[in-house]
Order: C-alpha cells, then structure tokens, then sequence
C-alpha cells in the first residue's frame, strides 16, 4: 500500500493555486487564483444634465444615479448642493443635506432638483450636485454638474421709430455700448477699410463692386444713429459705401450683443453686422471663424441672415434666416439684430424671437468661437450672394445703427 504525505509546504502551495473563496458584498464567488479577500462594493454612477430653465412653470432636475448591478439592500445616498453661475434660491432649490434611497433590487433611482423659473434672457448658467459615498456602494464621481439652458420668450418693446431692447439686464454688465451719440466717429473704437480690396483681396473677396471710403457722404453720425450710405456714382459704374471695423480696439469673448438697426434694400445691395476672430492675421480666414449677426440681400428685404463661417477640412457654414410677416420689410422701421454667445455656444435673434442656435458638438474639428472677435459694419454692392444692382435698384441706400450694446455676466 502507498501512502502519500503532504508536508505543510505542499499544502500552502496547493491552496495558493486552487480555489480562493472571496466574499464580495454578501455574495459568496469563486475564483482560481490567490489574493486578498477586500470586499468589491458597488459602484454608482451619473453623468452630467442639462435642463430647460421654464419661464412660470417649475422644472424639476432629474439626476439618475445608476447602481452597475442590482442593490442588494437599500442604500442610502446623501448629497448637497453648490453654487457655480447658478444661485441656490434665484435659479434652483438647493439643499445642505439632502439624500436619496436606492431601493434593494433597483439599478437606479433618481435624484430630483427644483429649477426657479423667471422670464430674464440669461446665459447658459450651472451649479453641482455632490455626492456623499453611503456604506454600501462606491461612487465613480462625487460631482454632478447641472446646466440650466435658457429658453425664456422675451416681448421686445416698440417705439415710433420700431423695435428696441433694454439697456440694462439683470444679473448682466454692459461692457462696451456705442450709441453714436458724439458729433463724429470715435476714432478710438473704429477704423475704416479703404478701396476695393485690391491687390490682396480684390472685390473684398465676393466680386463685390463698390469702393469704401471713410467720407461723410458715405459714412456719418446724424441724429445719435451711425449712418453708412451706398451711392451710384455720377460719373462711372463705380460704386462708393463704407466699411467700419473695431480690430485692435474693441474686441469681445463672449457676450450678449444687441444692435439696433435699418436696413437698406434693392436688388445687389448687401447690408452686413458681423463679426470676425482676432486671430485672423494668424490663422486666416475661414479659421479664425466668422459670426453674421446680420445679413440681408436687397432684393428680399424682409428676410434676415444668422451665420457662422469656419474651417472643418476646409470651408464651412451653417446659418438659418428670419422673416418678418408678408408685406413687412426691415427698411420699414428698426428691428434688434442679437445673438447670445457663450463657450461653445451661439444663439441668434431677431426682436428677441431666436432663430437659430449653434454648439460646438455641431461645428466638430476645431471650434474657433471660443476666442476673441471684432465688429465690422458695412453695406457691399454687388457680389456673389446678392448679384449686382439693376434698373430696379434705387441709390442712395442708407443702412443706420441706432447703438450696439455688449453685456457680459457679472463675476
């Protein structure tokens, strides 16, 4: 008979490669290898939440906290609140010690925030949610973000003269606002581009005809407006207009921008409020990215233009238009051209009335609205977009800019 002895290390070697029994939260497994016996608890996820911010009606804010297997018994989970942009008791209903159960069995539940509701446009605004790891779980992040997204309707008030905007806004600052109130131009915010482009970019790049001067005929302040004027001239085909620019002077990242504006109308002739990156002398266009807060051809005068220009693989744009109602033209009377910008964020409007919105996850590639811009003002004659004037066009055409107002959040 043979008999087979074990001596104490065989047998350690034995048990160190057969079976392990771990204990993971209540829950017997078995595994083939070695190792400690640290008990796996579960783990309890969320991801961020964006939220419309309602005007009377309050939102709730529903967090889901998911658990990456069932419960096997309750869990509690306390959490609190902390401001960012967001003010606990203006936009949300915040809270020091608040707390959610997720019920054995469950794979979720959801964390619920009341939204305050007001009727003021506001940036995009956003506060934390964070989270206390309770006994039985663990948790992937402690920070929940929420964005309170605007989407308020605004009813813009009316004067003799048209549509106009507020000059002050709550919880905002008016970081620059031109109003054309001085006897001339100021110098100090504004410089003119001259000529016809040529040689580097004849025809301004659109085989546009007119020549910009910075003549008083052309360009002038009258009666607190700017006043920018495209004239035929008498004695060629040629035509003169003015281009504004504020590069080097006055230049913006990010803000609320209202423009009081009339515009001109007629076949071929091409009012345009815009703006282009500070960067452009680096970068180029369309890299350094372009914002159209208003384009209008002539031809289709109760029709406004929001676009944004930018590089992706080359050339790229994206826009919408807005239209006044039948038989109503934006030469009749003024109307404020506004777009709302903030980090990877553009809105346009047109009388409060949004028409069109833009994100980063939109543009992909590199997004180049993050960066410092400048304003340019001008009418153009003639060019790819609106063709070139006819017998139909009517000259002078005057484009006037009651003010241009940019407001920024506070802090």
């Amino acid at each position: 008979m043979y008999t087979s002895r074990w001596t104490k290390t065989q047998a350690d070697k034995i048990m160190k490669y057969f079976l392990a029994i771990v204990i993971v939260a209540g829950q017997t497994v078995f595994c083939g290898c070695s190792g400690d016996s640290t008990i796996v608890k579960p783990e309890i996820s969320a991801s961020s939440l964006r939220v419309a911010e309602g005007n009377s009606t309050e939102i709730i804010a529903e967090v889901k906290l998911s658990i990456n297997e069932p419960a096997r018994e309750d869990i509690v989970i306390s959490f609190s609140t902390e401001d960012r942009t967001a003010k606990s008791g203006k936009d949300y209903t915040g809270t020091d010690a608040g707390s959610v159960t997720l019920s054995a069995g469950s794979s979720s539940v959801n964390l619920a925030i009341p939204i305050l509701p007001d009727d003021n446009l506001e940036f995009t605004e956003e506060f934390v949610v964070r989270l206390k790891e309770p006994e039985n779980a663990s948790l992937s992040s402690e920070y929940i973000t929420i964005r309170i997204q605007d989407n308020d309707q605004f009813v813009p008030e009316s004067d003799a003269e048209g549509t106009f905007s507020p000059a002050s806004y709550p919880d905002l600052i008016l970081v620059w606002g031109e109003e054309f109130n001085g006897p001339g131009i100021d110098t100090e915010a504004w410089t003119f581009e001259l000529g016809d482009g040529c040689p580097d970019l004849c025809g301004w790049g659109n085989n546009e005809l007119q020549d910009y001067t910075a003549e008083e005929e052309n360009v002038r302040i009258s009666n607190g407006k700017l006043v920018i004027t495209a004239l035929k001239e008498d004695n060629s085909q040629n035509y003169t207009s003015a281009r504004m620019i504020t590069r080097g002077n006055r230049e913006f990242q990010y803000g609320r921008i209202d423009i009081r504006a009339r515009l001109p109308y007629g076949q071929g002739i091409w009012p345009a409020i815009w703006m282009l990156g500070a960067n452009i002398g680096q970068v180029g266009w369309p890299r350094c990215g372009e914002i159209d807060i208003m384009e209008l051809v002539g031809h289709l005068p109760g029709v406004s233009h929001g676009t944004a220009h930018f590089d992706v693989g080359g050339w790229q744009s994206k826009g919408s238009s807005y239209s006044l109602s039948a038989g109503q033209t934006f030469t009749d009377e003024f109307h404020v051209f506004s777009i709302l910008w903030e980090k990877d964020n553009i809105k346009w409007y047109v009388d409060y009335q949004k028409f069109f919105e833009l994100s980063g996850e939109t543009v992909g590639g590199t997004y180049p609205f993050n960066n410092p811009f400048f304003f340019i003002l001008n009418i153009a004659v003639g060019g790819n977009w609106p063709g070139n004037p006819d017998g139909t066009t009517v000259f002078p055409q005057v484009m006037e800019i009651d003010y241009i107002r940019v407001f920024q959040p506070q802090g």
